[in-house]
């Protein structure tokens, strides 16, 4: 009984050490709510802006892999 003691010390300072990394590695609550709105507000705002098109114009000699610039 005193070895399964023994084994479960590790065991438990492991699973309380990864409860405390995700607990501290979780993001930060907004410390202000209309700064939060403003940042969400500005999110939306970037995310409804069209992107450029996609300028892809093919070159006319092809490149060789082995080639070096």
């Amino acid at each position: 009984m005193q070895v399964l003691a023994w084994l479960l010390i590790p065991l438990v300072a492991t699973v309380l050490g990864v409860a405390w990394l995700v607990w501290r590695g979780r993001e930060p609550k907004p410390a202000d709510p209309e700064q939060g709105m403003e940042d969400l507000a500005r999110f939306r705002e970037a995310m409804e802006k069209p992107l450029p098109p996609l300028n892809r114009e093919s070159t006319t000699e092809p490149h060789d892999l082995g080639e070096s610039r």
